[in-house]
């Protein structure tokens, strides 16, 4: 790492208000009930190890002023916590690091996952679907795995493990889907590399300093590209989570 760039973690995280957006469903327990509680202090104290000097949440820049109203309020002592991880890692963070405010970096762009699938289909593609299917049924099964068997913090480090990562190269074979005629598969997984790119964009436009210390919470499935582009880039440093998830 060069003492001159600053520094930017990726930690990536679940849905903790379960609103079941994604493509891969999942079950989780209730994360304000006192023993999940207990686990997302134990994760936010690990983490503060970090040291964030800047902590970045899954929400547009333009709309980030409602957050940073409940973030004030937070730290006022005015607001009770609701079960998105914004809250239960974000504000928890920021708070302990006498933070004045959050920042947002998401930047929306609707995938139509159905569209791709459907031509699959109708173009005969079993392979393709079969493997996609299995994937999804996996991740499904390991997530709930790693929840049931580690709590938060096991499913954290499962969601930022190399195990994880190495999920993404769905996207690559779900890009060949209409190659040739509609190429709707290749428009999806340009769309989503074209979200995560403005993602890291604002990432980026966070590091003043070489003494920055950036912490990004993100939705797992983020993770492999905003790593990439982080490691890619001249002016940053990536800060991998899983050493201060141990």
């Amino acid at each position: 790492m060069s003492a001159d760039r600053a520094k930017v973690m990726v930690l990536g995280t679940y849905h903790m208000s379960n609103p079941n957006l994604d493509h891969v469903k999942t079950e989780y327990q209730d994360v304000l009930v006192e023993r999940y509680q207990k686990q997302i202090q134990d994760v936010v104290t690990r983490l503060l190890r970090y040291r964030p000097t800047h902590v970045a949440v899954e929400v547009e820049p333009g709309q980030v002023h409602a957050w940073q109203e409940q973030y004030a309020q937070y730290r006022a002592g005015r607001l009770e916590l609701g079960r998105n991880e914004i809250y239960q890692l974000g504000f928890r963070l920021a708070r302990e690091m006498g933070h004045p405010r959050i920042y947002g970096i998401d930047y929306r762009l609707d995938l139509n996952f159905e569209a791709a699938l459907s031509t699959a289909r109708n173009l005969g593609m079993t392979r393709f679907l079969s493997a996609f299917e299995r994937v999804t049924r996996d991740v499904h099964e390991a997530q709930q795995h790693a929840e049931s068997e580690g709590g938060v913090l096991g499913l954290l480090r499962y969601l930022n493990s190399a195990r994880h990562d190495a999920l993404h190269a769905v996207y690559l074979q779900l890009a060949v889907v209409g190659a040739g005629r509609s190429y709707v598969g290749t428009n999806l997984v340009a769309d989503w590399y074209k979200r995560n790119l403005y993602m890291f964009a604002h990432i980026a436009s966070l590091a003043e300093r070489g003494s920055d210390r950036i912490l990004v919470l993100v939705g797992a499935g983020h993770r492999p590209l905003l790593k990439q582009f982080i490691m890619d880039s001249p002016d940053l440093d990536y800060v991998d989570p899983l050493p201060y998830l141990e």
